[in-house]
């Protein structure tokens, strides 16, 4: 009997392990962005360097692509909140995770895509 409750005590934790692992960030609108932006959060670009050039940015952005990111923790800094971008917040979602998982404080993540749809400012990188 004991084996069946250790047993099932088991596969409780591995089942709460599961749900915690699947959390994902939460997406920002881009009100809230605009609101986060105020409070000096790291803004964390993880888009390509061309489609910064082609598509802009926010002001204030730091860009590494996300397949750059685990390789370049160390220039993203520990003691701020941190929100990502990207396109339309699927790659900003995949960065937030990484940077969770390595202990960082991240806001949300946003596409830059919404923000200039809402005739939101954006500069240009130079080429």
């Amino acid at each position: 009997m004991s084996e069946i409750i250790t047993r099932g005590r088991f596969l409780s934790c591995l089942l709460a392990a599961a749900a915690l692992a699947e959390k994902k960030t939460k997406q920002i609108t881009s009100e809230e962005l605009e609101a986060l932006l105020k409070r000096h959060v790291f803004l964390l670009d993880v888009r390509e360097p061309k489609e910064l050039r082609e598509a802009g940015a926010i002001k204030g952005y730091v860009n590494i692509p996300l397949g750059q990111l685990e390789s370049r923790l160390s220039e993203v800094p520990r003691d701020k909140t941190i929100v990502t971008i990207c396109a339309k917040g699927v790659r900003a979602e995949k960065a937030a995770d990484i940077l969770v998982k390595h202990g960082y404080k991240v806001a949300g993540a946003c596409g830059i895509t919404e923000w200039k749809e809402k005739k939101k400012p954006v500069v240009y990188p130079a080429r």
